[in-house]
C-alpha cells in the first residue's frame, strides 16, 4: 500500500468505556468515522474485567493499559501506554477526560509523538481542584490541539489556565437524529415500559453521581406531592450507570424517606436509551455541572422538551420557553414549580416545543457535524506534519 492511500491511524484513549455522555461521545466518533481514510485504535487505561465495557465502539478491538491499583500501577500504565504507541505506530493521539489527558501527554512526550489531542469537557472554575488547575497550566503545552466541546468552557480556559486560543478547537457534541427520533406511537413506548398509556412522564438520564444532583429533583417531587400538585398517575423514571455506588442507595434512601416509592422508578443502563426517551413528557437534569450535556440532545431530537439547570446549561443547548426551561442550580422549589408547568402544558403548545426541541438539534448539533469536524482536525494535523 502507498503512503498516499494509507489510512491515518488515530489511537483513542479514555480510562474506561463504562456509560457515560464523553464515552458515548467517543465511540459515536469511532463507529461514524471515514473507514476509507481513518483507522481507530481504541485504548481504555483500566482492564474492562475491572470496569465492564458499556459503550462499545462497534466491531473494533477494544485494547487496555490493564492499569494495576496503586502508586506504582500508575508508572506501569504509562509504561504500557508507551510501548503501545511504539508499536501500534499511531499518526494522531487523541484523549478523553483528564486522566486520559494527563496519560497521553506524558507518554506522547516519552515516546517522541508529535500529535497530542487532549480533552476539555467541564466547567473550571469552582470545580476543578486546585492540583489539576495546576496541572494543566503545566501541560497544555504537551497538547497540539485542546478540543472543547463548549465555547463557554474554550473562553474559560483561556482566561482561568491561561491556554492560548490558537491551542483550543471547540467541536460541540452531536446526536443521531437517525437513532433519536420522536416515536410513531409514545402509548406503545410507555406501555413497553409497563406505563400507563395517559400517564405524565418525567425522565432523568444519567449516571448516579452526586454532580447530577438526583437529590434535587427527588426533593422538587417531594414537594409537589406534599402539597398535593403532582399529577395523578405521573411517573418518574431514573435512568443511568452507578458511577458512584454510594450515588445510586442515597438516591434509593430519599424514594424510601419521602414515601416516593409509588411515583418514582430507579433503573440502571438500558442499551435502548431511545425506548426511554419516546415514552417522556419531559427530560430533567439538575447536574451542577456539566460540559455539554448528551442526553439533552437526544431527548430533544426524540422531541422531548427539557428541564435543565443552569449549570447543565452552560453551553446554551436549551431556549427558555422555545425547547424547554432553565433553573437556578440546586433550587428545588424552582425546578418543582417548572416541573409542574411542564407537566400541565396544553398538548398543542407541547407538539410546539417537540417539535422545536428536534429542529434545533437537526440544524445545530447533528452527529454528522461533529464527526465531519474532527476529522477536518485530522487532515489539518496532518498535513501541518
Amino acid at each position: 500500500m502507498t503512503n498516499a492511500a494509507r489510512r491515518t491511524r488515530i489511537l483513542y484513549l479514555l480510562p474506561t468505556l463504562a456509560a457515560g455522555g464523553t464515552e458515548r461521545q467517543a465511540m459515536e466518533l469511532v463507529r461514524h468515522l471515514d473507514r476509507a481514510k481513518f483507522e481507530p485504535i481504541v485504548v481504555t487505561i483500566y482492564d474492562p474485567a475491572m470496569v465492564p465495557i458499556e459503550i462499545s465502539p462497534g466491531d473494533d478491538l477494544v485494547l487496555s493499559l490493564r492499569k494495576p491499583l496503586g502508586k506504582l500501577g500508575n508508572l506501569i500504565a504509562l509504561a504500557r501506554l508507551v510501548g503501545l504507541i511504539r508499536a501500534r505506530r499511531p499518526d494522531i493521539l487523541q484523549s478523553y477526560l483528564r486522566t486520559a489527558d494527563l496519560y497521553l501527554r506524558l507518554a506522547g512526550l516519552l515516546a517522541g509523538h508529535p500529535r497530542r489531542v487532549t480533552s476539555l469537557r467541564t466547567r473550571i472554575a469552582g470545580f476543578w481542584s486546585w492540583p489539576w488547575q495546576w496541572t494543566e497550566r503545566v501541560l497544555w503545552r504537551a497538547s497540539r490541539v485542546i478540543v472543547s466541546n463548549s465555547a463557554a468552557t474554550a473562553k474559560e480556559a483561556e482566561a482561568v489556565l491561561g491556554i492560548p486560543h490558537a491551542r483550543l478547537r471547540v467541536i460541540e457534541n452531536g446526536v443521531d437524529v437517525q437513532r433519536f427520533q420522536p416515536p410513531p406511537d409514545v402509548a406503545a413506548a410507555r406501555r413497553a415500559l409497563g406505563l400507563s398509556d395517559t400517564a405524565r412522564v418525567v425522565g432523568m438520564v444519567a449516571r448516579y453521581s452526586p454532580v447530577k444532583d438526583h437529590r434535587t429533583l427527588l426533593q422538587a417531587v417531594h414537594i409537589l406531592r406534599g402539597e398535593g400538585r403532582w399529577p395523578a398517575g405521573a411517573k418518574l423514571l431514573l435512568v443511568g450507570g452507578t458511577t458512584f455506588a454510594e450515588a445510586r442507595a442515597e438516591v434509593e434512601r430519599l424514594v424510601h424517606e419521602w414515601d416516593l416509592a409509588p411515583v418514582v422508578e430507579v433503573h440502571g443502563v438500558t442499551p435502548a436509551i431511545e425506548s426511554v426517551y419516546h415514552a417522556l413528557d419531559v427530560l430533567v437534569l439538575p447536574s451542577r455541572y456539566e460540559g455539554f450535556p448528551n442526553t439533552v440532545l437526544e431527548a430533544m431530537a426524540c422531541g422531548v422538551p427539557a428541564i435543565v439547570s443552569e449549570a447543565a446549561n452552560a453551553a446554551g443547548v436549551v431556549l427558555e420557553g422555545e425547547t424547554g426551561w432553565v433553573f437556578p442550580t440546586g433550587d428545588a422549589r424552582s425546578l418543582a414549580h417548572r416541573l409542574e408547568s411542564a407537566l400541565t402544558l396544553a398538548a398543542d403548545t407541547r407538539e410546539r416545543l417537540a417539535h422545536l426541541a428536534r429542529v434545533r438539534v437537526q440544524r445545530h448539533y447533528s452527529l454528522q457535524v461533529m464527526v465531519d469536524s474532527y476529522q477536518q482536525l485530522y487532515v489539518e494535523l496532518m498535513e501541518a506534519a
